[in-house]
């Protein structure tokens, strides 16, 4: 009883000779008793062959399990997910935006491209050109332009399919060349110093064409290759004339101005300059065409040598 010995009576036998000792839990009064046995460990039966005076000794007592910190990680997971989802939501809204703003504006630029294509498409497609009527250029029996001291008398009128009978030289081939259909055309008595005019309207195919002729016919009169014919014949001819001419959109405007007396007239005749603006500026284009052709160009004039 010293060491913990159980008494004799508490030894019982087992089937094959052996002992069996009962251990129960000893308290903590004895000077030499062993610690107390855990809550779980009741009776403990231990088959043993022999226990000849050896001492038993209670097994240690299970550790018991810590729990894994996995679900505190999958916490923390699940929070920054949860922190992450607003900012792609916002990302995603932001490129979303941001190409609808590109599809737009291609959209703009594409439709601004077609209709800028169509408006070109538009603006070369050749117009035809229109054909004055006689009536229209030289109406009634005279003439009064914005600015004239006195009526113009028309003595003759003049229409032709052929452009090269009111022509001398080279020019009428020239017109002919450049789309010239037709040529409407008058006699005209100035009230200025009884001078006689010839003006009249020649219609070509384009504007491109009424541009090359312009540049043509100064060096066709300046050379004295070809040139405009005057109705009716008077006392003067080409080579005493003054001549101005002008073009405007697919029409070249034209007048021929001699004198009553034959003579030479100077390029720097009063008349002449006021005749050629009155009729040619004023009457031909500004009455007749200017709701047909183009920005007017500065007129030619050539007096004769």
């Amino acid at each position: 009883m010293r060491y913990g010995t159980p008494p004799r009576p508490a030894h019982r036998a087992t089937a094959d000779g052996g002992l069996v000792l009962l251990v129960r839990g000893i308290g903590s009064g004895g000077q030499h008793r062993p610690p107390p046995a855990p809550p779980h460990s009741g009776l403990l039966r231990v088959a043993l062959p022999q226990l000849r005076g050896r001492r038993v000794v209670a097994p240690p007592p299970r550790k018991r399990r810590v729990a894994s910190p996995r679900p505190r990680v999958r916490r923390i997971t699940a929070r920054r997910r949860s922190a992450v989802e607003p900012q792609r939501a916002v990302l995603w809204l932001t490129q979303g935006i941001a190409g609808v703003i590109l599809l737009g504006l291609a959209l703009t630029i594409g439709f601004l491209v077609l209709a800028s294509d169509r408006h070109q498409r538009q603006s070369v497609i050749p117009m035809a050109p229109a054909t004055p009527a006689r009536g229209e250029v030289f109406p009634g029996d005279e003439l009064r332009p914005a600015g004239a001291t006195g009526a113009y008398r028309i003595e003759m009128r003049h229409l032709d399919a052929d452009c090269r009978t009111a022509t001398s030289g080279k020019l009428g081939a020239a017109l002919v060349g450049r789309g010239c259909s037709e040529v409407v055309r008058a006699g005209i008595t100035a009230p200025y110093g009884g001078y006689q005019v010839t003006a009249g309207v020649f219609t070509l195919a384009d504007a491109a064409g009424a541009a090359a002729v312009d540049d043509l016919v100064r060096g066709l009169v300046e050379s004295g290759d070809g040139g405009f014919t005057s109705i009716p014949a008077g006392p003067g001819d080409s080579s005493t004339a003054q001549v101005g001419w002008r073009t405007r959109g697919n029409f070249l405007l034209y007048c021929v101005i001699t004198r009553p007396d034959g003579q030479v007239v100077p390029a720097d005749d009063p008349y002449a300059a006021r005749i050629t603006a009155e009729l040619v500026d004023t009457h031909l284009s500004g009455s007749v065409l200017g709701h047909q052709a183009a920005p007017p160009q500065p007129p030619g004039v050539l007096a004769a040598s």
